[in-house]
């Protein structure tokens, strides 16, 4: 029987105490290499002057030649002003990636002795770079396309009034009726009405690896609220190249995909897949994980940061393939590519976001 990838020994090339084990001097040399690939090629972050400026190797920092500003390794990237040493910064990130399904921050801060809080900001600032850092160009080949609703739980009500939770779940989710039957008397109750408004709908398109049974090589997502044609055609006609060949289900939202894409359908209510092969079984499997860390790992989610959960389990599932060292160092670096935090920086002094989080430039109140 052919075993799985993350838990082969070629997968397990770095472990806990690879990084538990080095000193706060080497944490801090794996971040400059990872940064500028070593300290012969250091580059101003305020004028992009690049040599060895002058060290100061009491405070790790350095004094530009050029402009003569002080800055460290961390200036302008989402760690800028951290207060973590760089070891448990890279003991919380290898956690984050070793975890196949995301990590909880309620978990990591007592494993490292510090605040929910902190954990909590550092992962969600690593979720913003991967969101900064993603791919966006289109997709062509073979793409897998389906939504999932999430957010905006029902609640069930203190008394049983004969109605299953079943039919008020899918009357909240909008399910389709050759799915799950709808039921006489089924009303939504009104603090579930307010909850409905909650509701995301993520729009999740993958497209398939030309190599065989290699399954899905990209993941874009898109959040829209609701599964309707006039949310999901534009989404999908941004993110997917023309002539494009699409596969769906049987929803209604996607019947004029064939104006534009080659569209193939597979109708759930009877099969999974079709005889000659059409399903969209890889935008199940995203869905899968998002599903499970959603129920498992953070036991519920807001809209406002909703985009950068779904997009960490679409970067979960593209790296699927590769070692947990090629993780970890592609976390890292993807990190200090990116620039200052534009949703959690400045989280603890009370800047929030205005509106939910769709990859447009971020305001703060």
């Amino acid at each position: 029987m052919s075993q799985i990838f993350s838990q082969s020994k070629i997968y397990r090339n770095i472990n806990l105490f690879n990084v538990t084990e080095i000193s706060e001097e080497q944490a801090h040399e794996l971040f400059c290499r990872s940064r500028w690939g070593g300290f012969e090629s250091v580059v101003c972050p305020f004028c992009g002057t690049v040599g060895r400026h002058y060290y100061k190797k009491h405070r790790r920092q350095w004094r530009c030649k050029g402009c003569h500003s002080i800055f460290s390794v961390t200036t302008e990237t989402p760690l800028a002003d951290r207060k973590l040493p760089f070891k448990k910064i890279l003991v919380a990130m290898f956690l984050f990636v070793a975890a196949p399904k995301s990590e909880s921050a309620n978990k990591v801060h007592s494993m490292l002795g510090v605040t929910l809080r902190t954990i909590y900001i550092l992962f969600g600032k690593l979720r913003e770079a991967l969101w900064e850092q993603r791919d966006t160009r289109p997709l062509a080949g073979i793409v897998h396309i389906d939504g999932g609703h999430f957010c905006g739980k029902p609640r069930r009500p203190r008394k049983r009034k004969g109605i299953t939770s079943l039919a008020v779940n899918s009357r909240l989710r909008n399910r389709k009726a050759s799915i799950v039957p709808p039921q006489r008397g089924v009303a939504i109750e009104p603090w579930n009405a307010i909850k409905l408004k909650n509701r995301r709908v993520v729009l999740v398109l993958r497209q398939m690896s030309s190599l065989p049974h290699a399954g899905a090589s990209k993941t874009r997502i898109v959040i829209v609220k609701a599964e309707t044609a006039a949310n999901v055609l534009s989404a999908i006609r941004a993110n997917v190249a023309p002539h494009t060949t699409i596969m769906t289900d049987d929803s209604q939202a996607y019947t004029r995909l064939g104006i534009w894409f080659d569209h193939h359908t597979v109708r759930h209510s009877a099969e999974y897949a079709t005889y000659d092969g059409v399903n969209q079984n890889q935008a199940e499997s995203y869905m899968a994980r998002l599903r499970r860390a959603e129920y498992g790992v953070f036991h519920g989610m807001r809209r406002q940061y909703f985009a950068l959960y779904a997009y960490e389990m679409a970067w979960r599932e593209d790296i699927r393939q590769k070692s947990l060292q090629e993780k970890f160092t592609e976390l890292l670096k993807t990190v200090m590519r990116c620039g200052l935090s534009k949703t959690f920086r400045g989280y603890n002094q009370g800047h929030r976001l205005q509106r939910e989080h769709d990859g447009l430039p971020l305001t703060l109140d």
